[in-house]
């Protein structure tokens, strides 16, 4: 059965049943309406600065601003003025108060580190468009459903919206300073979920019939009746509220939806290109730098894109036994280049290194890399300051000072549980022309445990030891 036969499934008495329910959830102005909201805004926000996707989505499913946008969508189905104007001043209120409460918590709490559950939330593309439409067509399905068993779906339209963590995202932004590129990128992910989910949630409810006569009826009766007290009794005697010309034709409501639709659609579009070149480039790297990893000869230790306006800039740290002739930079720029369909410049920088050193670097980096990964797992049964090290691993190792000649490769963190403690240890591996002198490893390994407040923490530093170059001659 199609869509276009969904209204006849509906009575006029179901249809001024479904109107009732929506238009009174979307206009809940209540006191546990704006508690639960704002405490749905400082759970995502603290999520966001823990980095935690788990306390992120409990935020989702808290949030009650789901009600006011498809209160909205059925307002411009309907053309019922009143109602768009009561969703909307909500609508904005909500908005503002996320926003303010984010806000507030980010600048109360004593760091501000840009996370990835932030990060994620200020680039948004056309998918994320694609998402809120598919939601939006899903929530309304939900509401017209009722009591079916559907409505066990309306905590999972909750998270796909994810309404609340973009403005705890803008607040994150306005908490820290002003900064306009987060600001600007989450209010543009927010604006996005609000036009898919009113345009989709729209055509469901005009599928169904809700802009039929006898649902006008419904909701007149149901303002005379809700409009008697309150903001709305004050709302009621302003001019021209009862009938938005722009309301009046159901063609003039859908061309004002696609109109902010397509509005949003257009930076949208121009950053799913902007990821889409990205990726296009960071591929063709990937297929060009394989030349430079040639066992016991040459590997690549990091490689680095930078995206610029029509062409991209690589930068290639190689450890290698012999010297690099000019010839290999040039014919990695004219695959890259090829591959990615733009210029692909090189900037070629060579590590010299033993060959018995080149055959360890691909263990010692990706050991690094998964260990990395697999401490989250097992923090829980350690102390409290042991575990909260691990995540800052990063951040003290870039800055401990080492040497000039000195260059980190990689380190493997570990925490282990012995007798009901946690114990944790930390292995550094480092390129220089020799083997640290006592006093060296001693003073890295103090460095170390003071940047991460682990008095405790075992260090070992192991040298990958350079050597001279030799030429292809």
């Amino acid at each position: 059965m199609t869509l276009m036969t969904a209204r006849h499934l509906l009575s006029a008495e179901d249809r001024g049943a479904i109107f009732n329910e929506a238009a009174s959830s979307a206009t809940d102005t209540g006191l546990p309406y704006w508690m639960v909201l704002l405490l749905a805004a400082g759970i995502a926000s603290l999520g966001l600065a823990l980095d935690s996707a788990a306390v992120v989505i409990g935020a989702m499913l808290v949030a009650p601003i789901l009600a006011p946008i498809v209160g909205l969508a059925l307002a411009l189905a309907l053309g019922d003025s009143r109602l768009a104007v009561r969703t909307a001043i909500l609508l904005a209120l909500s908005t503002i108060g996320v926003i303010a409460v984010a806000a507030l918590l980010t600048v109360a709490l004593p760091f501000h580190t840009l996370t990835a559950q932030i990060s994620a939330r200020t680039q948004p593309t056309m998918l994320d468009l694609g998402i809120a439409v598919f939601s939006g067509l899903a929530g309304a399905v939900v509401t017209v459903a009722r009591g079916s068993r559907l409505s066990g779906a309306v905590p999972g339209v909750a998270v796909s919206v994810a309404l609340v963590p973009p403005l705890a995202v803008a607040g994150y932004g306005i908490g820290t300073g002003w900064n306009w590129s987060i600001i600007r990128g989450s209010l543009l992910l927010y604006g996005a979920n609000l036009a898919g989910i009113v345009i989709s949630a729209m055509a469901i409810f005009l599928l169904v019939g809700m802009h039929h006569r006898d649902v006008v009826a419904v909701a007149s009766a149901w303002h005379n009746k809700d409009e008697s007290v309150g903001l709305w009794k004050w709302l009621k005697g302003v001019p021209g509220l009862r009938s938005l010309g722009i309301l009046a034709s159901p063609w003039a409501r859908v061309v004002l939806v696609l109109s902010f639709v397509a509005l949003v659609a257009v930076p949208l579009t121009v950053s799913l290109r902007g990821f889409a070149r990205e990726a296009r480039v960071q591929h063709a790297v990937e297929v060009a730098e394989k030349q430079f990893s040639q066992p016991g000869r040459t590997f690549v230790v990091s490689r680095d894109v930078t995206m610029g306006s029509d062409a991209a800039r690589v930068t290639l740290n190689v450890a290698t036994t012999t010297w690099i002739a000019d010839s290999a930079r040039t014919f990695f720029e004219r695959n890259a280049s090829r591959i990615a369909g733009e210029p692909v410049t090189l900037l070629l920088q060579q590590l010299p290194a033993s060959s018995g050193d080149i055959e360890n670097f691909g263990t010692v980096i990706s050991t690094n890399s998964v260990t990395r990964s697999a401490t989250s797992t097992s923090r829980a049964g350690a102390p409290v300051s042991i575990a909260a090290a691990s995540s800052n691993v990063d951040l003290a190792m870039n800055t401990v000072a080492l040497p000039d000649s000195v260059t980190l490769l990689g380190y493997d963190f570990k925490i282990t549980h012995a007798g009901g403690t946690g114990n944790a240890r930390l292995d550094a591996v480092y390129l220089a022309p020799d083997t640290f002198a006592t006093q060296t490893s001693q003073l890295i390994a103090k460095q170390i445990r003071d940047a991460l407040s682990v008095p405790s923490l075992e260090v070992s530093a192991t040298v990958v030891r350079s050597a001279p170059l030799q030429t292809d001659g």
